[in-house]
């Protein structure tokens, strides 16, 4: 049967070249994680009777967003994590996705009789691996 539970799914971190990841807790959503697909170069030539294309570069610089309840301890951690840093997000089958990124941190709004959540954004600097 084709399908797989998001229970279980991890962030971590580790400093830049580092291989000691601190997994993150309270973990609530994540966004969709993957490379920007590739510009297309047109190539068509006047004797083509339709326009043709290459594959371009791709474009990794985006914002993965990750939603946490909020615990003091970690929040602060996070805080004052002001550089790059290696974020690795594991499934529960084990496939990771691995990328540099520099963090930011915020809390989200909040309304009466609910729990308080923060944001971590995650600023991509390299291409994300799947191992």
């Amino acid at each position: 049967m084709a399908g797989l539970l998001t229970k279980g799914i991890k962030l971590s971190y580790a400093a830049k070249g580092e291989s000691s990841f601190t997994e993150l807790t309270n973990l609530q959503e994540i966004p969709e994680i993957g490379n920007g697909a590739p510009e297309k170069i047109e190539v068509t030539v006047l004797t083509d009777e339709a326009k043709k294309y290459i594959a371009g570069l791709g474009d990794s610089g985006q914002d993965l967003t990750f939603k946490f309840l909020y615990e003091k301890e970690q929040f602060q951690d996070l805080l004052a994590l002001n550089t790059t840093h290696t974020w690795k997000v594991e499934m529960p089958d084990g496939v990771n996705a691995t990328f540099d990124a520099v963090p930011s941190v915020k809390f989200d709004s909040a309304s009466p009789n609910n729990a308080i959540t923060y944001t971590l954004t995650l600023i991509v600097e390299s291409v994300i691996t799947f191992a």
